[in-house]
């Protein structure tokens, strides 16, 4: 599996966190700029992202309530579906990576509700890696950095590799609404000019649950500073520094130990 450039648009209005992966040398300047341009606005006022929800999509979205996939992915979740402002949400992530020659988006109008709800629920995501074998690991390989391990309830197959969610997530978290999942969406119907988007709405009770954990993400104290970023920042080129890097290689290891251990230490009578 080759893997090509890609193209990084990082928000610059902030500080940068320790990525390796950024160029040693880049326009300091405009970092600076990012930054002054940032400081001198108003303070954040917390709005609601949430609308109300067109008559034409409220049986679409009953329907999807239904689906499996979305109950195993919000599980353990207070979560909802309902349409959302995306010039209202908030950024946790840092950088957006572009691969050229990944297949286009295709943004649909903003009155096509039908197509609107295939952009937030999609179809599960098709798992693409390579397959290292050694003596006693397997290894797996993928440009998709949402490759994961996952415990599955079928005794045959108890760990299932999974490509990442394919629905459209937003967060309400200490009354500010995130973007949760679906950067790369947000960003291509923005620069369209369409803002209203069905989506899975998540009740955060803790950091972990609206999901900026990540080192790579913002830190808490910037998300809830007077100048959080927000989404719209990645499209404002003033905001941010574009660069291009090295594709970075998700791997998963896979060990397999053997050993016996007494009927009476693993819980038997």
């Amino acid at each position: 599996m080759t893997y090509p450039s890609v193209r990084i648009r990082e928000l610059a209005g902030w500080d940068f966190d320790k990525d390796e992966y950024r160029p040693d040398v880049f326009d300091r300047d405009q970092h600076s700029r990012a930054r002054r341009l940032v400081a001198a606005r108003p303070p954040f006022q917390p709005e609601s992202a949430l609308l109300d929800t067109a008559a034409c999509l409220h049986d679409s979205l009953v329907r999807q309530m239904s689906r499996p996939d979305l109950q195993a992915e919000m599980a353990g979740l207070n979560w909802s579906l309902g349409v959302v402002d995306l010039r209202l949400l908030l950024a946790f992530q840092r950088r957006l990576v572009l691969n050229p020659n990944a297949p286009r988006f295709s943004v649909p109008s903003a009155d096509d509700g039908a197509a609107l709800m295939d952009v937030s629920f999609a179809s599960p995501k098709e798992v693409v890696c390579d397959v290292v074998r050694c003596e006693s690991a397997v290894l797996l390989r993928s440009g998709n950095p949402n490759l994961q391990l996952r415990i599955s309830d079928d005794t045959s197959s108890p760990i299932t590799v999974h490509a990442g969610s394919p629905f459209f997530e937003v967060a309400q978290y200490r009354e500010r609404w995130f973007l949760r999942d679906g950067y790369h969406r947000a960003y291509s119907l923005l620069r369209a000019g369409v803002f209203r988007l069905p989506a899975v709405i998540v009740q955060a009770r803790t950091l972990e649950e609206l999901g900026a954990t990540r080192p790579w993400f913002f830190p808490e104290e910037v998300l809830f500073s007077h100048t959080p970023p927000r989404v719209t920042d990645f499209l404002d080129d003033k905001l941010v520094l574009e660069y291009d890097r090295i594709p970075l290689i998700k791997t998963l290891r896979v060990t397999v130990e053997e050993a016996f251990v007494s009927a009476v230490s693993s819980g038997e009578k």
